[in-house]
């Protein structure tokens, strides 16, 4: 179906890694004209990856017809940045003293140029597009998201994986069954994720495939799978919990606790408590999805 083959890491997951030095060199005053070479002078480097969020941010008339051009580009890297930047193209809220954050800007302008993009013949700009219709979801776009689905390429079901998460149809949730049981950890992890926790569907089929996937050998697999179930109320998991809650268990397992808000449940979770210690190097995030799911199993404080 592609003229290329994928090389590099999952595209569409933007990396937000760099020196406080780097992001200044990028961002700091710099012009779209700027920004634009920057990412693609070494294109999926952490520096292009700098410059990709920060025309994100530049929601503007300029941006977009950038975006716009370039998505007819005949370089396909071109083709690739446009995605980028309509899928996540923000403008900073003014005045600042009255607003913080951003919101989405050009919607429409920036939706028309991903459906577009998925009809692209390059992998590389047809990942961003996916990525981009997960962000900006169009009822349009679930078509070609389905025939992705049993695409070859794990980059290219891990992103289709990710999008599903937001198109509650029931197409989408049939697609997301079949990439739970996907032979990729990370597309079976998403797909685990959206079916558990991103979508309210509650059926036998969505039930069967979360207790399948509570077996993976993959952790966080099988925590999606726990929440999942946890958050439709499957009383199975009370049992895995008794299983599975000690000093040593992750944030899946306290927080499917919390949302059982069993009373069995307690007498473990106290044991924990009373197990480990709490000094400023304690993961506190950890401590207080502890106290959280004894106060919903009905304990009180220590």
């Amino acid at each position: 179906m592609f003229a290329t083959a994928l090389s590099g890491p999952i595209l569409g997951r933007i990396q937000a890694t760099g020196s406080a030095s780097m992001k200044k060199t990028v961002v700091k005053q710099a012009s779209l004209k700027s920004l634009a070479g920057t990412a693609l002078q070494d294109w999926e480097s952490e520096m292009s990856w700098e410059a990709i969020r920060a025309l994100q941010m530049l929601g503007s008339p300029e941006t977009l017809a950038m975006a716009q051009r370039f998505a007819t580009s005949k370089n396909r890297h071109k083709r690739a940045l446009a995605m980028y930047i309509a899928s996540q193209l923000r403008r900073e809220r003014y005045p600042k003293r009255w607003h913080s954050g951003s919101h989405e800007y050009a919607m429409e302008e920036t939706q028309a140029l991903l459906l577009a993009g998925l009809n692209d013949p390059i992998a590389n700009v047809v990942l961003a597009a996916i990525s981009g219709v997960g962000h900006r979801p169009h009822p349009s776009a679930l078509p070609a998201l389905l025939a992705f689905a049993t695409h070859a390429d794990a980059n290219i079901r891990f992103q289709v994986a990710f999008a599903l998460a937001h198109y509650h149809e029931d197409a989408s949730v049939e697609a997301l069954l079949a990439l739970a049981a996907d032979p990729d950890d990370d597309t079976r992890d998403w797909a685990t994720f959206a079916l558990g926790s991103m979508h309210e569907a509650d059926t036998a089929e969505i039930r069967e495939r979360l207790w399948h996937n509570l077996g993976d050998s993959n952790e966080s697999v099988s925590g999606e799978a726990l929440a999942g179930l946890a958050s439709r109320k499957d009383e199975r998991v009370i049992a895995v919990l008794l299983e599975r809650l000690d000093d040593d268990c992750m944030v899946f397992e306290l927080d499917a606790a919390e949302m059982m808000a069993s009373p069995l449940l307690l007498a473990p979770l106290n044991a924990i408590r009373n197990a480990v210690s709490r000094d400023e190097d304690s993961d506190s995030y950890w401590h207080n999805r502890l106290d959280a799911a004894i106060a919903a199993c009905g304990g009180g404080e220590k």
